[in-house]
């Protein structure tokens, strides 16, 4: 901290003024306070702070990593979500894992209430609501409380193409929007626009359509694991109409807008043929491409976080996790970095970056009643209240993210 305190110094002295120097630890722990993006741009004040702060490579032990991996408001549970039937209909269960420990926090895993002949997706968990929408079935799209039992089908079904979940902090409400398909009749040419639509738990009544100025988001079927994500009111998906034209594309909840920011070039990301798996690592959104070696090495994972959205800039790739055979699919982020993923045979697991190690993640029920590439892993913090409209929500803190 010696060159940033001489130049304080040199001008006090100048000044006549008194000195205000600052301890390297109250600095240490001012610094270890602020957000991603604060500490890059503060790398650049001195050498002392470039060496305090570090540089985003995922293990290392300095500032930048800690602010980026830690997570601050940890939820209270996490939900792990699988199918564990073939048959049609198909059955959904969840089971309730303590976030610090991974034990099962019930005896027995939950039936999803809602059965479905090709596959249910789960398109939200926030402050204790699950968002459920069957794209096979209409466009069906029901708010669920594992807690109480509740569920809620909303009205007027549609053939919906995306839909997504949250909380407007703004105005104390849950918030259901979807994209839908409607055609355009005017002559001369056929033609499908795509319209948004939000509908409110707390007010209720029907759908109210949006103005939409810009692009929106594609298809999240059942078939598009982690094209999503979701933190702090604002909702993002992967898309990609054209090889040269991927971006991430953000709904703000409590605005009602959407926002686009680019991915890194494909000669620095990699081909597109490599799958993105979009999930939240502490509050910026993160990206795995996932790289299929070979048959045999199995395949590898490269992490990129988003520090700002819409500066492509700020793409940082802090690790890549070399050919491990056994791990298929990424499913989101633990307390410290480590990686939940699902196994080629189905099962839930995690990988430890640190230590290059994969621990098997004991959930207590039937491991052989399972389908493969439907695990996934949600934050969820109980709560009592109803879904029905008409309650004040303005106690709950939004800070569930949808993938850890």
């Amino acid at each position: 901290m010696r060159s940033c305190h001489n130049h304080q110094l040199s001008s006090t002295i100048e000044t006549n003024q008194p000195t205000t120097f600052l301890p390297e630890d109250v600095v240490l722990k001012i610094l270890s306070r602020l957000p991603p993006k604060s500490l890059l741009r503060f790398r650049s004040v001195c050498k002392s702070w470039l060496s305090l702060i570090g540089t985003p490579n995922y293990v290392s032990k300095n500032l930048l990593n800690h602010s980026i991996l830690t997570t601050a408001a940890a939820p209270h549970h996490l939900l792990l979500v699988k199918r564990t039937t073939a048959s049609i209909p198909r059955t959904d269960t969840c089971s309730f894992l303590s976030y610090q420990t991974l034990s099962s926090a019930s005896q027995t895993p939950q039936n999803i209430p809602i059965r479905s002949t090709r596959g249910l997706s789960i398109v939200g968990s926030c402050n204790g609501l699950l968002c459920l929408f069957d794209y096979f079935a209409g466009g069906d799209i029901f708010v669920w409380n594992p807690a109480t039992s509740e569920l809620k089908a909303l009205p007027g079904a549609s053939r919906a193409d995306t839909v997504s979940f949250g909380f407007d902090h703004k105005r104390n409400e849950f918030k259901v929007m979807r994209i839908r398909y409607v055609m355009d009749r005017e002559p001369p040419v056929l033609s499908l626009n795509r319209v948004a639509d939000v509908y409110s738990l707390r007010s209720g009544g029907s759908w109210r359509n949006l103005t939409v100025d810009g692009e929106v988001p594609d298809s999240n079927t059942p078939n598009s694991r982690c094209r999503w994500a979701y933190a702090y009111g604002v909702c993002f998906w992967w898309t990609s109409r054209r090889a040269e034209d991927e971006k991430i594309i953000a709904f703000d909840v409590s605005e009602e807008v959407f926002r686009t920011t680019p991915l890194p070039d494909a000669s620095v990301l990699g081909r597109r043929s490599y799958v993105r798996a979009l999930t939240v690592l502490n509050e910026s959104v993160a990206m795995l491409v996932v790289r299929n070696e070979s048959k045999w090495e199995g395949k590898s994972f490269d992490l990129w976080v988003l520090l700002e959205f819409g500066v492509k800039e700020s793409w940082t790739q802090l690790l890549r996790i070399e050919a491990f055979p056994g791990l298929e699919w990424p499913l989101g982020f633990w307390k410290n970095g480590e990686l939940f993923m699902e196994n080629h045979e189905g099962q839930l697991v995690y990988y430890d970056p640190f230590t290059n190690t994969v621990t098997k993640v004991e959930v207590g029920d039937n491991d052989i009643d399972r389908v493969k590439e439907s695990l996934q892993v949600l934050a969820y913090t109980p709560t009592s209240h109803s879904i029905h409209g008409g309650r004040d929500y303005a106690f709950i803190v939004d800070n569930n993210n949808n993938n850890w």
